[in-house]
């Protein structure tokens, strides 16, 4: 059975509780910019795949939120609709167009925060704002505007008359997309089992792995149950949930040294069978080298996902086997890490970047030449005076982990930060404002000079809750009255001590872009 769903509706199932995701379902895992286009698409009338549906009477013993959404119950007297096939879709509708539904504790949903830009000149018209509260109304339309009738008077309202075309029209767009869906109605769990399956393989929402997975490498082998195997071990690393696809790309980087999705299916099982405890011990040891020497204690921290099956390389070592020169290898691995994550190496998936990467990574291991890391990297302050703070992205989590480096102190008691309590959550909380942004928005400056990752550092909410909205010269008393200590706390945030006590931001953000810099270029080896 199919038919279509209008957004309006659709929105409306899921605040009744009609919809629901089964708990075997993975999680949202979009990124803002796929939400972005995907939202541009439904704009522009392009095609994309259809919802599948399982329409029933008995409710699952287990379901997962959508999203950061946790659902509503439904009456029991009415069907339950689970999506089999469609959450990323569904949830990105319902996050960036709902007003009713509150996000879990610590539910990140800045992705929901769209905006569409009146006479835009770009190809697609929709843009992330880095503070969605405080905008130009005569530049921007919230779409979380678009289904409340009363947010849509009022935003027109605001807007210039010579706007209310373009807003008449992008609501006129969403309100009769239609979202293709696709209904089924059986009792039997097995048979909805095997509808779920044969979906994926059909190759709607498929992912490699699972692709493999039709084959059974060999009898006495079971791939999945081997990953499952090594998500528990992760676990306790932090690194829950990694992803099949994911550990994919760590094996086909051990066993072939490359990451590009065709040489995967060339995958020999029985080489993969054979080299696993070597693959696991590598992933593993990847993964504490990443805690301990780079200060990455979850997933959402790491800057890009391709420098996993590259460290996977590095450390995937025979039994007895060591580094012919340990202490210049791991050197060369550190500088090439940070040389990826200041030039955004492999931002946009990267597969032939990241396969190069592999076989210089090769190279030194086998004690032949090599360039790993030998690539351009531009760095100069604009890397923190013209980018923002929007966590999970490549740049805020270089810059996070440039801050970690320096080991910061609470900026008021002096005392250490606890860096794996903070970026283990890898929540916006944990970070604020040198100069607070109610003061500075009180002295004129734009909310754009506000935001940028030169303001930001890390400081502990009670620290942040003290600060309030004073100007530096007036919180700098309740911070240690040594001056030695002083300078040694503002030190390990990289900030420049005059420009603070005098409350002059500009020279702030020049002087503490400038240490940001020469830290960046020390760490990537630049001179």
């Amino acid at each position: 059975m199919a038919d279509d769903y209008l957004i309006p509706n659709l929105i409306q199932d899921v605040e009744r509780g009609k919809i629901r995701i089964p708990s075997f379902q993975r999680g949202f895992v979009w990124d803002p910019d796929r939400v972005l286009y995907f939202i541009d698409s439904i704009y522009k009338g392009f095609p994309f795949g259809s919802v599948l549906i399982w329409t029933t009477r008995n409710p699952l013993k287990t379901e997962k939120n959508l999203g950061p959404y946790k659902l509503p119950d439904n009456k029991p007297e009415y069907p339950l609709d689970y999506v089999l096939d469609g959450q990323q879709r569904i949830t990105s509708i319902f996050g960036v167009f709902q007003n009713s539904l509150s996000p879990e504790q610590n539910g990140n949903t800045d992705w929901t925060n769209l905006f569409f830009e009146f006479n835009s000149s770009d190809s697609v018209p929709f843009k992330y704002l880095d503070d969605y509260n405080n905008y130009d109304r005569q530049k921007y339309f919230p779409l979380k505007c678009v289904f409340d009738p009363t947010r849509l008077i009022y935003a027109m309202e605001l807007a210039d008359r010579s706007l209310f075309t373009q807003i008449s029209d992008l609501a006129y767009k969403f309100q009769k997309a239609r979202i293709p869906v696709a209904r089924f109605e059986n009792e039997e769990p097995k048979y909805v089992a095997t509808v779920f399956e044969r979906i994926n393989r059909q190759g709607v929402e498929l992912n490699t792995f699972q692709l493999l997975s039709v084959w059974n490498w060999s009898e006495d082998f079971d791939l999945q149950d081997k990953f499952r195997e090594v998500d528990e071990e992760l676990e306790q690393f932090g690194f829950e949930e990694l992803g099949s696809d994911l550990l994919l790309k760590c094996c086909s980087a051990v066993v072939k040294q490359s990451v590009n999705p065709e040489d995967f299916m060339k995958l020999p099982g029985n080489e993969v069978s054979m080299n696993f405890d070597k693959i696991r011990n590598a992933i593993l040891t990847a993964i504490d080298f990443l805690e301990k020497e780079l200060n990455i204690f979850s997933l959402k921290m790491l800057p890009m996902d391709n420098i996993l099956p590259v460290l996977a390389l590095f450390f995937a070592f025979s039994e007895n086997q060591l580094p012919s020169k340990p202490n210049e290898q791991y050197e060369a691995i550190k500088r090439w890490f940070w040389r990826a994550c200041f030039s955004r190496r492999y931002a946009k998936g990267g597969a032939k970047s990241t396969s190069i990467d592999l076989a210089e990574v090769q190279k030194m291991k086998d004690g032949k030449p090599h360039k790993l890391g030998d690539f351009d990297v531009s760095l100069d302050t604009s890397f923190f005076l013209k980018n923002y703070f929007r966590m999970s992205t490549v740049i805020t989590n270089t810059f996070v982990l440039l801050l970690a480096e320096q080991e910061p102190l609470n900026f008021l008691q002096g005392t250490k930060i606890s860096l794996r309590k903070v970026l283990s959550q890898a929540n916006r909380k944990e970070f604020h404002h040198i100069f607070p942004r109610s003061f500075l928005r009180s002295v004129g400056i734009s909310d754009n000079d506000i935001n940028c990752l030169a303001n930001l550092s890390i400081l502990a909410r009670n620290d942040n809750n003290r600060i309030n909205n004073s100007p530096p010269n007036e919180y700098r008393i309740s911070m240690p009255s040594d001056p030695i200590k002083f300078q040694k706390i503002m030190s390990t945030h990289f900030c420049p001590i005059e420009p603070f006590l005098e409350n002059d931001y500009n020279r702030f953000l020049e002087r503490r872009a400038e240490l940001l810099l020469q830290k960046a270029k020390e760490l990537c080896d630049i001179k």
